[in-house]
């Protein structure tokens, strides 16, 4: 399943869920240089973890729960997303890549984590003028997300699942839930549990999806599947989010590009393009 396609200094990147061995999946990236002939790809990041679909902690697994987003960096990195695929204490492993946002050497393959405590990333825009990420991840049974995370942290930033979350396990606190709150209890504060809090998060869920900016002024989009909407909104000098704005589409919106002033729409019940001229 390809997650993810990014085109940067003339050579085209696919994030995809690579099953590792039978029935074992991590989020891998491939790479070609960019012709309109062939493309001849080649592996850049592979770990040599992987979660197995039926032999596993917790006996749940979902492949949609892969993260995959790729954007660029610098000239010599790109950011990748991975989500749990469901496994959720993993996202609390720092030796795992699983549940993290990760910066990817395009020259040797090298990787190092940015971030921990993702559920699955959907969305990712780096603000270079501000030195910060801005990530969305899809929440459980509401908590959709959305994170700023700080460049160049003296720790790595801890955003909480699964020990911190606004939603809940889907089926709630039932009976049959019981163990899994026990293990993984989704506490109502990050703040107050030693995680960074989101600047925003959404109960119920929207199915949170691309985010980007919007040129100046701490402009941002954010676009959603199961709401069809656009959010727009700034953030403050202490990048704290205003004038959130709602604007219906009608259409699942699973991807974004600002471009010339226009705001570039992927829809997805129609498979078509949109374009908002936003002068």
């Amino acid at each position: 399943s390809i997650k993810d396609l990014k085109i940067f200094n003339n050579k085209i990147y696919v994030s995809y869920t690579k099953e590792l061995e039978d029935d074992c999946w991590n989020t891998s990236v491939i790479f070609a240089d960019l012709n309109y002939k062939e493309l001849i790809f080649k592996e850049l990041f592979s770990p040599k973890e992987c979660v197995n679909a039926i032999n596993n902690i917790d006996k749940e697994f979902h492949a949609n729960q892969s993260g995959g987003r790729i954007i660029d960096f610098d000239q010599n990195h790109i950011i990748l997303t991975v989500g749990d695929y469901r496994n959720r204490y993993l996202a609390q492993k720092k030796d795992s890549v699983f549940g993290k946002i990760i910066k990817i050497d395009i020259n040797t393959g090298q990787s190092e984590l940015v971030s921990l405590g993702h559920r699955n990333p959907q969305g990712l825009f780096f603000d270079n003028q501000n030195n910060f990420i801005l990530e969305t991840e899809h929440g459980p049974a509401g908590g959709d997300e959305i994170n700023l995370i700080e460049i160049n942290k003296e720790n790595i930033p801890n955003y909480g699942w699964a020990v911190a979350s606004y939603g809940e396990h889907y089926g709630g606190k039932s009976k049959k839930n019981f163990e899994k709150y026990k293990k993984y209890p989704l506490l109502k504060s990050h703040k107050n549990n030693g995680f960074i809090e989101p600047i925003k998060y959404f109960v119920p869920s929207i199915a949170i999806s691309e985010i980007t900016g919007l040129g100046s002024n701490k402009s941002y989009v954010v676009s959603s599947l199961k709401d069809k909407s656009l959010y727009f909104f700034n953030l403050d000098i202490n990048n704290q989010i205003q004038n959130l704005e709602r604007v219906e589409i009608g259409e699942r919106i699973r991807d974004l590009i600002f471009y010339n002033n226009k705001l570039i729409l992927f829809l997805e019940n129609t498979a078509s393009i949109g374009i908002i001229n936003l002068q």
